[in-house]
């Protein structure tokens, strides 16, 4: 491949938008659904219906995280979609929030006990 040749693929490459932030939306998307593994059916093992819940505050984490280092690669980049990256913070924020709570409301209630 002549360097002719290599110039064009990048040129080419350049034209289609970038994809930002598929991990950030992976990670959101597995926080919500640990989110909701205890409302499975009884039939279902307790170890698929309970130990994703532990996995929640991690994945939500990385799916923010992920998110915002995302956004700030494509910022200036004016061919980057960066629709990817903001669900994946968006979803991830809404995983990590009430699980937060829910810790913080359970020491308050273990310490007025």
């Amino acid at each position: 491949m002549s360097s002719e040749q290599q110039i064009d693929c990048v040129e080419e490459e350049d034209v289609l938008p970038r994809l930002t932030g598929t991990w950030s939306l992976v990670l959101g998307i597995a926080a919500v659904a640990a989110v909701g593994c205890p409302l499975l059916p009884e039939s279902v093992p307790n170890q698929f219906r309970y130990f994703p819940v532990y996995s929640i505050l991690p994945l939500g984490m990385w799916a923010v995280v992920s998110g915002c280092i995302a956004l700030r690669r494509a910022r200036g980049n004016e061919g980057a979609t960066r629709i990817r990256a903001r669900v994946g913070v968006a979803l991830g924020a809404v995983a990590v929030v009430p699980a937060v709570a829910t810790l913080l409301w359970a020491c308050w209630a273990l310490r007025s006990m």
